[in-house]
């Protein structure tokens, strides 16, 4: 971050005693070297409104959005000069989901819900308290000069290097298969009926219809102890993209993965933030994951195309990671299902309003499963075109829709490169 900051701050014009506060809080904030902004100072007489909270917030390393009860109130309804700061919000959200750059301040507030619908479950400062405003200035100041007062302390070893558990379980015999070939239908397997009846019977618990589902198994079935699974699930997870494909919890003993007398599975059910994980790795090398939608965080109803092709392409690359851990030769041949549920009246759009379709299209099918075969030292090579394969029978559904190669590289690129757009 640069060395002077600049910060702008949204609010609401609650009364004159709410505006001499936040002028306080600008005036502080400058005095220890962040150039804060706000309405009261920088608004001229005569200057396009719109434009100057568009620049404000858009030239601005940090917002700070000072939640009152009238601000919330302002900010869901629409309404105002709040209202339309947020849709400038908003449309960056939607571009990058994880930036740090909106900070929710509460001050005044007295609403059940803490911050406005469009910030979601973000982690605010709160300036209620008086007595309490210079501790809270001071995380603040040390949030925007990205200075904590604690240091992370290093990462330390793999925490699950316990003695593996025994087990005496033995899968049954499948048919071998070959690259190229039909898929051997992973999901009549009983082991996935069995994986896919629980992780459905968690997702309607909490009231989701809307899912990602995964599914991994090998020609030639494998034997691995359950630390063995931990530890290649954990080192396989792609942190690029909110919670990656086999998220390991550790801080919550509801969330940690547990072992079972054939391997080892997680549930993660989130209610408030319209999350859920379900995944589940076999002794013998299967995998399944069922993960609710991210689109129904910000927009329900829709299904972002490009959001779709990030996370076929994170659960290729997982694949590839998992087996190459569990210590799999090049040879080794993996069938791959890619399904998506819940998609009957959804408008098929995007996370970024650059990529938006236009018309909007809709489907009347609500399931569509994909799967291929693939050999796994072929997969770096491959992957956009195993991206297409499992992608494009998804958005066909969709009145046809298709997208040209360059869209599927383009994404699929800049995911490798630790950006999503």
């Amino acid at each position: 971050m640069a060395k002077e900051p600049k910060v702008f701050i949204s609010y609401s014009h609650d009364n004159e005693q709410h505006k001499v506060w936040v002028i306080k809080l600008a005036t502080d904030l400058r005095a220890r070297g962040v150039d804060a902004s706000l309405d009261t100072w920088d608004l001229q007489p005569g200057q396009d409104i719109a434009r100057f909270m568009e620049a404000a917030i858009s030239q601005s390393d940090r917002v700070l959005l000072v939640c009152s009860t009238q601000y919330i109130e302002k900010a869901n309804k629409g309404t105002g000069g709040v209202g339309y700061e947020r849709l400038i919000v908003t449309g960056e959200l939607i571009g990058n989901i994880d930036t740090k750059k909106f900070i929710p301040i509460l001050r005044n507030n007295t609403s059940a819900v803490k911050t406005p619908t469009f910030m979601g479950p973000r982690y605010y400062l709160d300036f209620s308290q008086d007595d309490a405003y210079e501790t809270e200035l001071e995380k603040l100041i040390r949030e925007i000069y990205q200075s904590p007062a604690l240091e992370k302390p290093p990462l330390g070893p793999f925490p699950y290097s316990e003695p593996p558990m025994k087990t005496e379980y033995k899968a049954p015999p499948r048919p071998a298969f070959n690259p190229g070939e039909p898929a051997p239908q992973i999901m009549v397997d009983p082991w996935f009926v069995t994986q896919r009846k629980q992780a459905d019977s968690g997702l309607a618990n909490i009231g989701f219809t809307g899912a990602m589902e995964v599914a991994f198994t090998l020609s030639r079935p494998i034997s691995r102890r359950q630390g063995e699974l931990l530890d290649a699930v954990y080192k396989s997870q792609v942190h690029t993209f909110g919670w990656p494909i086999g998220v390991v919890l550790a801080n919550r003993d509801e969330y940690r993965p547990k072992p079972r007398i054939d391997g080892i599975t997680a549930e993660i059910a989130i209610p408030d933030q319209q999350s859920y994980d379900f995944w589940s790795l076999r002794s013998t090398g299967d995998f399944y994951l069922l993960q609710s939608l991210f689109e129904d965080m910000r927009i329900p109803n829709t299904l972002f195309f490009n959001t779709r092709i990030v996370r076929i392409t994170e659960a290729l690359m997982f694949c590839k990671n998992l087996y190459t851990n569990l210590a799999l030769s090049d040879d080794a041949t993996i069938a791959l299902h890619i399904a998506h549920l819940g998609l009957k009246d959804r408008i098929l759009s995007a996370s970024n309003s650059a990529r938006r379709l236009y018309p909007s299209k809709t489907t009347t099918e609500n399931i569509v499963e994909t799967e291929i075969t693939v050999r796994l030292g072929d997969m770096p090579t491959r992957l956009v075109d195993d991206v297409v394969r499992l992608a494009g029978p998804l958005f066909m559904v969709f009145d046809f829709q298709e997208f040209q190669r360059q869209i599927y590289e383009g994404l699929v690129s800049d995911f490798l490169a630790g950006k999503v757009t």
